[in-house]
């Protein structure tokens, strides 16, 4: 008969001491757990390394199509207040949307023709220019000739060596003429400025209306209120800090014509135009600048004193103007970081060439005030600029 006492089932007043690990028998280790989301799926690490090289294909390839895009896109943010103020006196938007785009276009049509002769002059006199930069850095001349002396003694024993060997078949292929590519590059060009005038005037005329229909379409009163912000405060920054550089520029280029005029360097309206232009891309325009002015001073003068007061009065002015001007006046609105800047222009220069490198900080300045306006995306923004 089985023992049915109370006293059965009560358990011991100490629990049994755990069994001793065999001698040389190895502790197990107890680590913490992760904390969740801590391990990161391979598959999502692949999809976003995927995506990402997708849309480096995708600028890069469609940049016939992504750069006037862009390119109106960043206008119409600077003439947009413009549209505005004609729209307030009583002109509709699609009227002034049009007489910007003219304006715009004409002014540049017009620098475009004024400079046209002293460029092509330049031009004209290039194999001159050559043989009289030639002369005058005689040492350099001499060590480029040893050069090349050097190459075709070592290119001559490369083709004994290979007679030795056999007989060498040279193909040669033929690519398009010169005049073929200038014609080719010709209408790309003309077919690209239709194109922006286009996008630019329909940016200015539908585009607060199309933004508008956008935010209206989202159900959350709370993002339409946020993105209508974040869209008034991008038009208002942009604009701003376009119509500022522009001033800039502009005053750089004509103190830079000036000087070289008061010095008598021939041409000075060009390089004053050519320096506002450049120096849309910081670090590079100016340094660029710099040498295209030093190149004109030796063709001008003779004294290396004389020769070196161009290019050395040019690094005076725009360092005043990088160093002073620009962060006080731009630094104020919006303040981007130089590391940021550069690898910008780097980054959009080798998708799009030069037309890429001048808009590398406005696409820069626009990233930042959207990574700004979005929760996650902060640290990101901060990085960018302070």
């Amino acid at each position: 008969m089985t023992d049915r006492s109370p006293l059965a089932s009560v358990p011991p007043a100490h629990p049994p001491a755990p069994e001793a690990p065999l001698p040389g028998t190895p502790e197990p280790v107890t680590e913490p757990l992760p904390p969740p989301g801590h391990r990161r799926d391979p598959l999502t690490i692949a999809a976003v390394g995927l995506f990402v090289i997708a849309v480096l294909f995708a600028l890069y390839f469609g940049r016939e199509v992504l750069l006037p895009i862009m390119l109106a896109l960043i206008l119409s943010f600077l003439l947009r207040p413009l549209v505005r103020a004609l729209y307030r006196i009583g002109i509709p938007e699609g009227i002034g949307a049009a007489i910007m785009v003219i304006t715009l276009f004409g002014s540049v049509l017009l620098a475009v023709y004024t400079l046209s002769a002293p460029a092509a002059e330049w031009v004209n006199r290039m194999p001159r220019v050559l043989h009289e930069l030639e002369f005058k850095l005689g040492d350099i001349r001499a060590g480029i000739e040893r050069a090349r002396e050097a190459s075709r003694q070592i290119e001559q024993i490369a083709k004994e060596t290979g007679n030795e060997a056999g007989p060498v078949r040279e193909v040669v292929l033929r690519g398009p003429s010169l005049m073929e590519q200038a014609v080719s590059h010709v209408e790309s060009v003309i077919v690209n400025v239709l194109i922006l005038q286009v996008l630019l005037y329909f940016f200015l005329a539908r585009g607060r209306h199309s933004l508008e229909a956008l935010i209206g379409t989202m159900r959350n009163v709370d993002d339409r209120v946020h993105y209508a912000m974040v869209a008034a405060t991008l038009q208002q920054n942009i604009a701003a800090y376009l119509l500022t550089i522009t001033v800039i520029n502009v005053a750089l280029g004509i103190a830079t014509g000036l000087v070289m005029w008061l010095w008598g360097l021939p041409n000075p309206a060009l390089w004053g135009v050519l320096v506002a232009v450049a120096n849309y891309i910081p670090f590079i325009g100016p340094a660029v600048m710099t040498g295209v002015l030093f190149l004109v001073s030796v063709l001008t003068f003779d004294g290396l004193g004389t020769i070196l007061l161009p290019p050395l009065s040019f690094v005076a002015l725009t360092t005043i103007e990088g160093n002073f001007l620009t962060p006080m006046i731009v630094g104020r609105r919006l303040s981007l970081n130089p590391i940021a800047v550069f690898v910008s222009i780097l980054f959009w220069g080798w998708l799009w060439g030069i037309p890429g490198a001048l808009l590398a900080v406005p696409i820069l300045a626009i990233l930042k005030i959207l990574f700004d306006a979005h929760e996650p995306l902060k640290p990101v923004g901060a990085v960018l600029g302070g």
